[in-house]
């Protein structure tokens, strides 16, 4: 099978798309996904488990795009903190979503990690703070304007989960109020209005390209 989605060397993509699809479209998604993942989206409550179909769907689709193998014979590996990678083809990716949008990124040549929040309130924020972020990001948090506080939260949230996830890493993996690595860079942009999202990839040589889906789109590539 030829590739559709081309990935270049020095570039990080990033695809947004919605988890809310039509009946036909999860359908057609649902049919890609493996029993494991079936499994895993069975254990979880319905909306989340119709999340989680639409976003390995999706995940798979995109990686058959760029790799040329049919989505539902992708076979995925998992490192210690679960992050994914494909058992018999060399592309790096990650995933984040929030509330009902997704977000994929890939890169031929580097690790990368993405997370993805929606703009909302952030209940005992700075207790959260204390838990996971430097002492010197905690005291810039307290001394911000509480109007500001909760955007301000979510900014250095979303860095720190790109940050680590590209290291393989995960919130609870003993990194807590630790930086991650200096060899990384990240950049913050805005996905949709009320959200906030972070990418982070080895080195500071690559370029950020974000790409729009609609819903049945299968990969057709764009940069912007």
């Amino acid at each position: 099978m030829s590739t559709s989605l081309e990935l270049r060397a020095n570039e990080v993509q990033v695809w947004i798309a919605s988890l809310v699809v039509s009946g036909a479209r999860f359908d057609d998604l649902a049919r890609t996904v493996s029993p494991e993942e079936r499994q895993r989206a069975d254990n979880l409550a319905p909306a989340a488990s119709r999340r989680f179909v639409v976003a390995r769907g999706i995940l798979r689709s995109l990686l058959s795009g760029f790799t040329g193998a049919p989505p539902r014979l992708l076979q995925f590996n998992y490192g210690r903190a679960g992050k994914p990678s494909l058992a018999d083809h060399d592309i790096h990716f990650n995933i984040s979503h929030s509330a009902d949008l997704g977000l994929f990124a890939f890169a031929s040549d580097r690790a990368v990690g993405v997370d993805v929040e929606n703009e909302r309130p952030v209940r005992r924020l700075l207790d959260v703070a204390q838990r996971f972020m430097p002492e010197g990001e905690v005291r810039a948090l307290a001394a911000t304007p509480q109007e500001e506080r909760d955007a301000r939260f979510l900014r250095l949230w979303v860095v720190r989960e790109a940050r680590l996830k590209a290291e393989g890493k995960g919130i609870w993996s003993g990194t807590e109020n630790k930086n991650s690595s200096a060899d990384l860079t990240h950049k913050l942009f805005a996905p949709r209005p009320a959200y906030i999202a972070a990418i982070a990839a080895s080195g500071a040589d690559w370029r950020l390209y974000t790409c729009a889906m609609t819903d049945g789109d299968t990969g057709s590539a764009g940069r912007g």
